[in-house]
């Protein structure tokens, strides 16, 4: 089995303003503090505040070693052509409004899009650098918000280890279609979770063009969005360089790819829900909306 090299970025972009989604960044150093015992080598883009308490967190986990923390304390600067890009587009009302949910932070903050399109930026400077190598993962800096699917943070006292093939690895909740990429930015669906990626160091450079290029695409037919549907363009120009994993959870992926002894959290409604999208596929439909009506309860039920 090899060994990942995981690159993980934290940076204030304002969350704890954000109506509906307000997080502060304490509240992501706690979500780093539940998996930060992960025994792989663990690169941290970050600012310098951030960075201290990152130091101390795997330190206390005895991993000081197996730790690299990359100081930029303006990441606008990393591509300051494409941010300005964002802002510009975004500064347009009817592109936000062209949105299905114009609340959300991809529809409308260009510093969260900026944020996002940068993830294999990072890495591509990480292995620049010399700091990763190998098969190497970006994993969101707040994966599992804290136990939020994955219950138990000393089960993440481990190496993970899995073989995977010289390709980009994505890991899709809904099955790969041909919605024209308008109508996916218009109605925000979400193919692949964005919050880990695998791939090789050689793909990693490739991958930050091909986000670089639809970025420029998006912008000029008046649009823009966050990394998975970059994710998706990216993939349906350079389908040979991609391998797709169906899971059944955003979170999934460290489970069902080397991480099997990891405790999870399914609500009820979730596996219901989960269980109507596959008879829906099957087409299945008086099955499936009456699978969909079934979670709609259960989940009224839940709150």
């Amino acid at each position: 089995m090899e060994e990942i090299t995981i690159v993980t970025a934290l940076f204030d972009i304002g969350r704890e303003k954000w109506t509906g989604f307000e997080r502060n960044k304490n509240e992501y150093i706690e979500y780093f503090k539940f998996w930060a015992r992960m025994r792989n080598n663990v690169v941290v883009y970050t600012d310098h505040e951030t960075a201290e308490q990152v130091r101390m967190i795997r330190n206390s986990f005895g991993l000081t070693d197996r730790t690299t923390v990359i100081v930029i304390d303006d990441i606008t600067v990393f591509d300051a052509e494409i941010y300005r890009l964002m802002e510009r587009v975004l500064s347009n009302e009817t592109a936000i409004k062209f949105r299905r949910k114009p609340n959300s932070p991809e529809c409308y903050n260009a510093l969260y899009d900026y944020m996002m399109y940068l993830k294999p930026y990072f890495i591509a400077d990480a292995i620049k650098q010399g700091f990763a190598d190998g098969m190497i993962a970006w994993m969101d800096f707040g994966y599992n918000h804290g136990g939020k699917f994955y219950t138990n943070p000393l089960e993440f006292d481990y190496l993970w280890k899995f073989d995977f093939s010289p390709k980009i690895h994505l890991f899709s909740v809904e099955t790969l279609d041909d919605m024209p990429i308008f109508e996916i930015v218009r109605t925000m669906k979400t193919y692949v979770a964005g919050g880990i990626v695998v791939a090789p160091p050689n793909l990693w450079e490739v991958l930050a063009a091909l986000f670089r290029k639809h970025v420029c695409s998006l912008a000029s037919c008046g649009m823009m969005d966050d990394d998975q549907t970059l994710l998706i363009m990216a993939y349906r120009e350079r389908p040979e360089l991609f391998e797709i994993h169906p899971i059944e959870d955003f979170f999934c992926p460290l489970k069902d790819f080397g991480g099997s002894h990891l405790t999870i959290y399914w609500r009820q409604s979730k596996r219901t829900r989960l269980t109507a999208r596959k008879l829906w596929q099957k087409r299945h439909y008086r099955q499936a909306l009456q699978g969909y009506l079934k979670y709609a309860v259960e989940k009224l039920r839940s709150k």
